[in-house]
């Protein structure tokens, strides 16, 4: 009896911790100021399809997906967390300085579809589908496979 009552609170339990995350359409005035400028420097002609607001108990994430197909995912302070394209071309302008250089002088000629932040640096991705991995400072690490 001691097992039912521990597993009922258990499922009571998580099921109001998942009512507690909520999505939600906003505005690009109500993104934070970070991803406002972001947006407004990289891709100041591109119109908004749709902007979601995420909140989670722990963390909250913004998703901006353009007209064109381009869409950008946010932390809750602002900071670009992946860039996709979707089959287009991300600016050169999103590119950390040290990663832009190394594409230019061992890539020229391809275009950059996805930049992706991970907990080692980043992820990048051409439009032939080669990926490229590279530290937190832009310094190449390797060719992901």
């Amino acid at each position: 009896m001691g097992y039912t009552k521990t597993f009922i609170l258990a499922v009571t339990s998580l099921a109001c911790f998942a009512c507690n995350a909520q999505k939600r359409k906003i505005t690009i005035a109500e993104l934070p100021a970070t991803a406002q400028t972001f947006i407004k420097t990289n891709f100041p002609n591109q119109a908004t399809s749709y902007i979601i607001e995420d909140k989670e108990i722990t963390k909250t994430e913004y998703k901006v997906q353009f007209t064109g197909g381009t869409e950008i995912e946010f932390d809750g302070k602002g900071n670009w967390e992946e860039l996709d394209a979707n089959r287009g071309t991300l600016p050169a302008s999103v590119l950390p300085k040290a990663i832009a250089a190394y594409v230019a002088q061992n890539y020229k000629g391809l275009s950059v579809e996805k930049l992706d932040r991970e907990r080692y640096g980043y992820k990048l991705e051409f439009t032939n589908d080669l990926e490229l991995e590279f530290d937190a400072n832009g310094k190449f690490l390797r060719i992901d496979d």
